[in-house]
């Protein structure tokens, strides 16, 4: 039975090959992608893990226009 995780860095390359899988260019929903994300290098990855992880905290107040 498939499984939810939280995203970890140690999960890169396969993270990579579903985004390549998906097709350049197209709109991805529910990958918390924005246009300023890097996730191709390991330290930009590690950043976009890192503030899906904070964003994700629900202590915390959501930006206006956003939802949990």
């Amino acid at each position: 039975m498939p499984e939810l995780i939280a995203p970890t860095v140690r999960l890169h390359a396969a993270w990579l090959n579903a985004h390549d899988e998906w097709g350049p260019g197209l709109h991805e929903d529910g990958f918390g992608l924005r246009p300023s994300d890097e996730v191709a290098s390991p330290v930009g990855f590690a950043g976009w893990v890192a503030r899906l992880a904070d964003e994700s905290d629900p202590a915390k107040p959501l930006d206006a226009g956003q939802v949990q």
